[in-house]
């Protein structure tokens, strides 16, 4: 055999025993582990049913099969708080991943002053589906139309002021001249169902998949609504609902709510804290990326009317990278 050959076999040889000793020490490391998932959330909504089936069926395709435990955290202020903590506080060991509002890359942007993370360093596994925020009205709310929230009051419901509830009633507020009277506080998507439905407020925002989840009986009855859609592109459930951007009429408005509207890319995304080793960051990874062609996972997200469109960690990356990149006028504007 020629010399060379012979090189490049022995280093074949080397990568492939590196390799295996790397699997190894990946399924040793998770062998009689638990796995926290953090959800930056409460239970209700669409991020406790996208988080069970996700932890359910996930560990079949991680090394020893570690349970996944989910521990939610509640959405206020769009999910910063967990943000924070994740960054310098969440063990970088492989043990511990999270989902939280879709918000948060741009809240990075939004609000330096509480943001305490860089989302370019968190290490995605990937997302199970884009989601939609909305701004929806209940039928007995004294407008039905954005045309007419323009000369009468709309109490609306919101968490926090860096939560999509509160954004697109603002945003609205601020370029559209409608008068919503936001009111803040609520722990989240249920909690904003209850208020609606006893007369606290008028209309509530947050995801729309949330709202069919949860009200689908309300929807089809024609009790609540949606007359805008904080996306990139319009929602397929409800194709004559404007986005957010096509409804601003100044071309700079139309970019910040683009800008705002991009975090629904971010819909039901996982990621990991920073630091976490690179041989265990590639098999969760793969796993996650293995989830979502499982038939079982596929089949409860069916049954549980779950949208599933994956996008891959590298998408999101790019996603990350670009809102982080916007324009300073555009991002100053949003502010």
């Amino acid at each position: 055999m020629h010399a060379s050959w012979k090189t490049a076999g022995a280093a074949l040889a080397v990568c492939l025993v590196a390799g295996a000793a790397r699997a190894d020490d990946v399924a040793d490391f998770y062998k009689g582990k638990t796995i926290n998932f953090i959800v930056g959330s409460d239970p209700g909504g669409s991020f406790g049913p996208y988080a069970i089936i996700l932890a359910e069926h996930m560990p079949k395709y991680i090394p020893e099969s570690p349970k996944i435990i989910i521990k939610y955290t509640g959405g206020q202020s769009g999910g910063l708080q967990l943000a924070n903590t994740i960054q310098s506080v969440m063990p970088a060991d492989g043990l511990n991943m999270a989902m939280t509002q879709q918000t948060i890359v741009l809240n990075q942007m939004l609000q330096p002053q509480y943001a305490k993370y860089d989302a370019r360093q968190w290490l995605w596994l990937g997302n199970m589906a884009p989601v939609r925020n909305m701004l929806s009205l209940w039928h007995t709310a004294k407008a039905q139309t954005i045309e007419q929230a323009k000369t009468t009051e709309v109490v609306i419901g919101a968490t926090g002021p860096s939560s999509p509830t509160y954004i697109v009633p603002h945003l609205m507020n601020k370029y559209l001249g409608t008068k919503f009277k936001i009111v803040t506080g609520y722990k989240g998507a249920a909690d904003l169902n209850l208020a609606m439905q006893r007369g606290e407020i008028e209309g509530r925002g947050a995801s729309w998949v949330s709202v069919q989840l949860a009200m689908s009986k309300e929807i089809a009855e024609g009790k609540i609504k949606p007359i805008v859609f904080a996306s990139i592109t319009r929602e397929p459930s409800a194709p004559d609902v404007p986005t957010l951007a096509e409804v601003m009429t100044d071309p700079l408005h139309k970019q910040v709510a683009e800008f705002l509207s991009a975090e629904s890319d971010f819909g039901r995304s996982v990621f990991l804290p920073p630091g976490v080793p690179e041989a265990r960051v590639a098999m969760m990874r793969k796993a996650f990326e293995a989830t979502m062609k499982d038939e079982a996972f596929l089949a409860d997200a069916k049954r549980l009317q779950l949208v599933i469109e994956p996008m891959s960690h590298q998408e999101m990356a790019r996603i990350t990278d670009k809102v982080l990149s916007a324009p300073k006028e555009v991002v100053e504007l949003a502010k």
